[in-house]
């Protein structure tokens, strides 16, 4: 699986490890990760090597989100960049997960990234001790996510008549009120969270 992941380099030093470690783990996954910079931009960095091809950069990273199956953003430092980085992946209808470690400061725990509604974005807050998981069971979704499959549903009457009802009401066709309706299933249901992150 192809996957983009995304960070920014502000306050490098001081979670760089995360961003590594976040990297090697989905490699572990088996994953292909595109535009790999994470060693480039290190040691610039490190260098204190403020000559880049912004251009340059731009035009990798979101070629490697349009050719990527996934996307990965941790964004606990929020910046233009990876913004757009996010935006652009879900205009892509990309899988997109991102990730941010727990804020101090509760007050700006909610932006306007919690306010998109999108099926294919993923919110998680993360930790040392979770974050494999998080991961895990992200690219097991992703896995069986793509591409759309036909299924054919036998639905008694009140069902089929909230579902034109629904339909009508909320603007919506039947498919995505189901969908809608199955995805809440699956993000509350544990056992099957775990079944995606053993299997996948």
């Amino acid at each position: 699986m192809k996957v983009w992941f995304g960070c920014t380099t502000a306050n490098w030093l001081q979670y760089r490890k995360q961003y590594f470690e976040i990297r090697n783990y989905l490699k572990e996954l088996g994953c292909i990760v595109l535009f790999d910079w994470l060693e480039d931009a290190d040691v610039r960095i490190k260098n204190k090597d403020k000559k880049r091809n912004i251009d340059k950069i731009y035009q990798n990273i979101t070629q490697a989100i349009r050719d990527s199956d996934a996307v990965v953003i941790e964004r606990t430092v929020p910046g233009f960049s990876s913004s757009h980085q996010i935006n652009y992946s879900l205009f892509q209808r990309k899988p997109t997960l991102v990730m941010l470690q727990p804020r101090k400061d509760r007050r700006f725990a909610n932006s306007y990234l919690e306010a998109l509604k999108s099926p294919s974005l993923v919110i998680k807050e993360y930790n040392s001790e979770n974050y494999k998981d998080i991961l895990k069971q992200f690219i097991g979704h992703s896995k069986i996510e793509q591409g759309a499959k036909r299924y054919n549903v036998v639905l008694d009457k009140k069902h089929k008549y909230y579902l034109d009802w629904a339909s009508i009401e909320k603007k919506k066709s039947r498919s995505l009120i189901l969908r809608d309706l199955v995805e809440k299933a699956i993000q509350s249901d544990a056992d099957y969270s775990k079944y995606i992150k053993d299997n996948f």
